[in-house]
C-alpha cells in the first residue's frame, strides 16, 4: 500500500510536538517528568525515530524535489549571463581577400565586394548575442474592489446567518385598552463555500531554463482566481456560486437618460444618494466600472456645473463627496442595466473564505511526470451573500 509523504510528515510532526510538550510541562513546573510522562515521551520519540528514515527514503526517490534549490521548483543552472567562447585559433584570411581589398582601394571606396553585417545570419548575424530580459512584462489586471469593500470572514463550515426582516409596529392605545401585538420578522441566509480555481501545466525544461516563468505562472493563476470571484460577487446567481449584489440589494432608483442623451442622469445620482438610510452614509461609497465614471464626468462637463459633483483628491475619485471604487465586473451603462451601486458595502455584503483568506497553490509533480511536466493548481473556496439589502442601493437605467 502506498504511504503518502504528507501523512508521514504529519505523524512525525505530531509525535515530535507531543514529546516537546511533555518536556516543556515538566520544566515549567520545576520538576522531573512523572513515570507516565516518561512512558509517553519514550513512545513519541520511538515514533519520531521510526518515521524519519521512511520520510527520507521517499524524498530521496522524488527526483523533482531533489532538484529544488533556493525556492525554485526546478533549479536553474544559475548562469544566464553572456557567455564568451575563447579559442586559440588565430585570424585567417581567405585567398580572395587581397583581391577584394585592392579593388576597394582602387575604386576609392565605391566598390565593396564583401561585408559583414547583422541583417544576414551568414554575414554576421549568427555571432550577434541575444539577451532576454529576466522578467515577463505582465498585462494590467482588471479592476477589482468588492473584496476590499465588503466584510470578509473566515469559515470552517456552512454558517446560518439570521437577519431581521421587518420591524414590529407600535400603535396608540386608549386608556384601559389592550396593547396591539406586532412582532418583528426574522429571516436567514446560508454562507457556504464554492471552489474557484485554475490549472496550468509547465514543462520541466521551461521551469528550469526560465527562472522568471515560475513566479509568472503563480501570479497569473492568482489573478485569474480573483477575477472569477469578483464577477460572482457582483452578478452571481447564488446557486452553486456566490450571490451577486446586482438584483439582490435595495431597489434604489430607476431613471431615464437625461434630455441631452446621457444614459446616466446627474439628477438621478442625487436621487440614488437620497434612497440610502442615514445610518449607512458615514461608510458609503460608489461602485462602478471606469467606463461609467467617464460618462458621468462627460455629463458634468456638458452641464457646465458651477459646483462640480465629480472631484479628485490625490489618487481618489469622489462623487458628491463619497469615494468612488471601480470594478470591471460591474455592468456597462445601457438600457435595462444597473451600472452603479451606492451604499455601505461592509454592512451590506459578507464574504466567507473557507480554510483561510489566501489563495492556495499546489504543485503536482507526479501525475504528468512521464511527459516531463509539472501541474500547477491555484484555488480558493469562498462564498458571498447580501447580508443587509437596504445598506446598498442600485442605480437602474430604464429599459425603454
Amino acid at each position: 500500500m502506498s504511504i503518502k509523504l504528507f501523512d508521514l510528515k504529519q505523524q512525525h510532526s505530531h509525535a515530535l510536538a507531543k514529546a516537546d510538550s511533555i518536556v516543556a510541562a515538566a520544566e515549567a513546573a520545576g520538576r522531573a517528568p512523572t513515570e507516565s510522562e516518561g512512558r509517553d515521551f519514550d513512545m513519541a520519540m520511538t515514533v519520531v525515530k521510526t518515521l524519519a528514515p521512511q520520510i527520507q527514503a521517499i524524498q530521496s526517490k522524488n527526483t523533482i524535489h531533489g532538484m529544488m534549490s533556493g525556492g525554485m521548483l526546478i533549479a536553474s543552472d544559475g548562469d544566464h549571463g553572456d557567455r564568451t567562447v575563447q579559442t586559440d585559433i588565430g585570424p585567417k584570411l581567405s585567398a580572395d581577400y587581397p583581391d577584394a581589398f585592392f579593388t576597394y582601394i582602387q575604386s576609392e571606396g565605391k566598390n565593396m565586394q564583401a561585408s559583414l553585417y547583422e541583417g544576414s545570419n551568414g554575414a554576421g548575424g549568427f555571432a550577434v548575442p541575444i539577451t532576454v530580459a529576466g522578467a515577463i512584462v505582465p498585462l494590467a489586471p482588471s479592476e477589482m474592489a468588492v473584496r476590499r469593500l465588503a466584510q470578509v470572514i473566515p469559515t470552517s463550515m456552512d454558517i446560518k446567518v439570521p437577519i431581521k426582516g421587518s420591524f414590529g409596529t407600535a400603535s396608540t392605545k386608549a386608556e384601559n385598552a389592550a396593547f396591539v401585538e406586532s412582532d418583528p420578522t426574522i429571516g436567514q441566509f446560508t454562507l457556504s463555500a464554492f471552489m474557484n480555481g485554475i490549472q496550468q501545466t509547465v514543462s520541466w525544461e521551461l521551469a528550469q531554463d526560465v527562472p522568471a516563468f515560475q513566479a509568472f505562472c503563480f501570479s497569473d493563476m492568482m489573478t485569474a482566481t480573483q477575477l472569477r470571484e469578483e464577477s460572482f460577487y457582483v452578478d452571481g446567481t447564488g446557486t452553486g456560486q456566490p450571490q451577486g449584489m446586482i438584483g439582490n440589494v435595495g431597489a434604489g432608483v430607476t431613471e431615464e437618460p437625461d434630455t441631452a442623451g446621457n444614459l446616466i442622469a446627474l439628477d438621478g445620482i442625487l436621487d440614488l444618494v437620497g434612497t440610502l438610510n442615514a445610518v449607512y452614509h458615514p461608510n458609503a461609497s460608489f461602485l462602478m466600472s471606469r467606463a461609467t465614471s467617464i460618462l458621468i464626468r462627460k455629463a458634468q462637463r456638458q452641464a457646465n456645473l458651477f459646483d462640480p459633483i465629480w472631484t479628485r483628491v490625490g489618487k481618489q475619485d469622489y462623487l458628491h463627496g463619497y469615494p468612488v471604487e471601480y470594478s470591471s465586473s460591474m455592468p456597462t451603462a445601457a438600457r435595462g442595466a444597473a451600472p452603479m451601486l451606492f451604499g455601505d458595502f461592509e454592512a451590506g455584503y459578507v464574504i466567507g473564505d473557507r480554510g483561510g483568506a489566501g489563495i492556495n497553490v499546489k504543485v503536482l509533480d507526479q501525475p504528468m511526470a512521464q511527459q516531463g511536466q509539472i501541474v500547477l493548481l491555484a484555488y480558493r473556496r469562498t462564498d458571498g451573500r447580501v447580508r443587509r439589502s437596504e445598506a446598498i442601493q442600485q442605480y437602474n437605467i430604464a429599459a425603454s
